[in-house]
């Protein structure tokens, strides 16, 4: 089945070498980094590399604001070389904003992870694959920990992520299974209790969202990588969810789909 997920992909590359969110939709750093780790693929790591800032970010310009919460996937997919390590240190020198803890919203104020736009609040997935970047290529970072204690803080009751806070006006926030298997990905042997209330949450959380097809991408790598025995039925659900809909041709939710079922998963696989 991998082979059927990374054909998927790569007919929806364009003629400038990167992948669009959608076949025919113009080439984005999210989609082209995804797609580059499930392929392995050059020209893709040449797209990105093109589209590199001085700064080192591989970053969506939404003209209101700029999303560089894709340079962490960017620096894994860029491998080795030049603009991997602009990239790393890019994303070691841009932490999100620190913000004061309030009685609405409560948090560790000492921790601050990593955002989706530059000079804002850190959020449990752009934190997550920073993390995982870093762990991959620059172990020793101390942002690591910093963002090991955001996920720390922002756990949901129970177990799992949700998008950012624990609780907010005193409701605690429910997780759901794409941001808790981001997180899972990110942490692999870090911490062994949260990563088992983490893994125990995503066996449910994951069936109950069976018909999301990145939710279900992104479940069958964490689990995988987590080593699972899950892995196999929620693999099975992602082939019967692409028979049924081919993933509606989400170029991101097929990328981590060939990524979560084929070579791709070594790429992301931390040595513990």
């Amino acid at each position: 089945m991998w082979g059927a997920f990374a054909a998927r992909v790569c007919a929806a590359r364009n003629d400038d070498g990167g992948f669009g969110p959608r076949p025919s939709v113009s080439s984005e750093p999210e989609s082209t980094a995804l797609a580059t780790i499930a392929l392995d693929d050059t020209d893709g790591r040449a797209w990105l590399e093109a589209h590199q800032a001085n700064d080192g970010s591989v970053s969506f310009d939404a003209a209101a604001v700029v999303n560089d919460a894709s340079t962490a996937l960017a620096a894994v997919a860029l491998g080795k070389g030049a603009a991997h390590d602009r990239a790393l240190e890019h994303l070691m020198s841009s932490p999100a904003r620190s913000a004061p803890s309030t009685a609405s919203v409560p948090h560790d104020e000492s921790v601050r992870g990593w955002a989706w736009t530059e000079g804002t609040f850190g959020w449990v997935e752009p934190t997550s694959r920073g993390i995982l970047a870093l762990r991959l290529f620059r172990p020793d970072a101390p942002a690591i920990p910093d963002g090991v204690g955001l996920l720390r803080d922002r756990e949901s009751v129970g177990g799992g992520w949700n998008y950012g806070n624990r609780t907010v006006y005193d409701e605690d926030l429910p997780p759901y299974a794409q941001t808790t298997a981001a997180a899972l990905i990110a942490l692999q042997g870090l911490d062994v209790e949260l990563e088992a209330r983490g893994v125990a949450a995503l066996r449910g959380l994951w069936r109950t969202e069976r018909e999301g097809g990145l939710s279900l991408a992104q479940t069958t790598a964490a689990l995988r990588l987590h080593r699972d025995a899950d892995a196999d039925r929620a693999q099975e659900a992602l082939f019967d969810l692409f028979d049924r809909t081919g993933l509606r041709d989400d170029v991101v939710a097929l990328a981590w789909a060939a990524i979560a079922t084929g070579p791709g998963l070594a790429r992301l696989e931390v040595s513990v």
